[in-house]
């Protein structure tokens, strides 16, 4: 590139054009240096631009959302912009001093994704990374003190390490992965990566230990106890050693579907909670606080509680109508709880719990009152021996089925056909 034709052609344009040139320029190099190889000609570029590639940090700056802001798009697609604004704005006019310090040609700012913001800020590595973690987290308080003048929303940013420009991808990096640790100290943070801990992976065995006291707990569809268990095991996820938030979220799909399958033991909607779970994995990562994360969970443990309700309720009377049809037509078999829950495609246990609840005696006694009664028909109304009786209604061993009938109705087989 000639320099000297850029700068003939740099006076033919208005200022105006030329700042949107320069600008366009500033963020294609800001660009290439986070997600690319190089900006063809670059040298030329800087030297027309009075652009010098110092030593720099990257600090990344979100908006932060609150309960269902997170997953609205319209929401943080404005607030990115409006950040953006404020910070072209903040720059130009030099505020806090950090213009004059260290230059404003030096300063790079672009928008990343749909959310976030990036500031590439010269340091001075000469006196080591502590000294640089100094003034960037300088920088980082005095941009969000100036950007929050006035807002009606909070901001939070992360800050990577020093590095030099042609390794700036790895400050934004770190900057990405400190403005994750705001999951658990909240909106409005603004952290160093240096300050970022995530507990080890014996942590997350929590997750085992949880998995299995709420698989029990939805199979009994206890859901209050189901979204009690999971608000403890988030805490314990966010305590001392705090797990990553992308493992945390991983974590809660898997226990997700392992509740969705408990639902669906106890015939919930398959399709409906395939549906579920799709916009499950598409919003968690849309999370970016432990509260947020609270609120969002057990508004889906709602939802899955209301799948199933109804149509359960449906599906358990029918289910009983059929186990209770069954048992008087095929008493004199040898009946288990468990193959009529399986024919009505539902837990043993939901289905032996509902069972007593709406018919008034446990699946056992019902049984027994089925046989028994039959029994005594055939004792008042045949001339057969008990042991025959019996095996007639389901009990091969006549000892026994006499003491069942003693149980029943206070007096033995043979008292019961005298005494009538």
């Amino acid at each position: 590139m000639d320099t000297e034709l850029w700068s003939l052609h740099k006076t033919l344009l208005s200022n105006k054009q030329w700042h949107l040139i320069r600008e366009a320029v500033r963020r294609e190099i800001a660009f290439e240096a986070i997600f690319g190889s190089a900006v063809p000609q670059l040298e030329d570029f800087l030297a027309v631009l009075n652009i010098q590639l110092l030593p720099t940090v990257a600090v990344v700056i979100q908006a932060d959302t609150a309960g269902t802001d997170c997953f609205d798009k319209r929401v943080i697609k404005f607030r990115q912009r409006d950040i953006y604004n404020r910070i072209t704005a903040m720059l130009d006019e030099d505020v806090e001093g950090i213009i004059t310090v260290v230059g404003r040609e030096n300063i790079f700012a672009i928008t990343v994704g749909e959310r976030d913001v990036v500031i590439l800020l010269p340091v001075d590595l000469r006196d080591g990374q502590s000294a640089a973690k100094v003034t960037a987290k300088r920088y980082g308080r005095h941009i969000k003190a100036h950007l929050t003048k006035n807002l009606s929303y909070s901001i939070s940013a992360g800050i990577g390490q020093g590095y030099s420009f042609k390794n700036i991808r790895q400050s934004y990096f770190e900057a990405c992965a400190a403005l994750n640790y705001k999951f658990y100290q909240g909106n409005g943070a603004v952290i160093h990566y240096s300050e970022v801990s995530w507990g080890d992976r014996e942590n997350q065995r929590i997750f085992i230990e949880f998995e299995t006291r709420l698989l029990a707990t939805v199979r009994r569809g206890d859901w209050p106890t189901v979204a009690d268990t999971i608000a403890h095991m988030l805490d314990a996820a966010g305590g001392k050693r705090r797990i990553h938030p992308d493992v945390l979220k991983v974590r809660v799909l898997e226990l997700l579907t392992v509740i969705s399958r408990g639902v669906m033991e106890l015939g919930g909607d398959a399709d409906m909670l395939l549906d579920l779970k799709i916009r499950s994995g598409e919003e968690i990562a849309k999370v970016t606080t432990l509260p947020e994360l609270k609120v969002w969970l057990t508004g889906i443990i709602g939802e899955m509680g209301a799948l199933l309700t109804e149509k359960q309720q449906a599906a358990i009377v029918r289910a009983i109508s059929h186990a209770k049809q069954f048992i008087t037509e095929n008493y004199q078999q040898d009946i288990s709880l468990e193959e009529l829950a399986k024919r009505e495609y539902l837990s043993s246990s939901y289905f032996s719990r509902t069972f007593t609840e709406m018919v008034g005696m446990s699946f056992t006694d019902y049984l027994k009152t089925v046989r028994i009664k039959r029994a005594q028909a055939l004792l008042l109304t045949s001339g057969r021996g008990v042991a025959d009786i019996a095996a007639a209604v389901g009990y091969q061993d006549p000892n026994y089925f006499s003491r069942v009938f003693k149980l029943v109705t206070g007096k033995s087989p043979l008292q019961y056909r005298q005494g009538n």
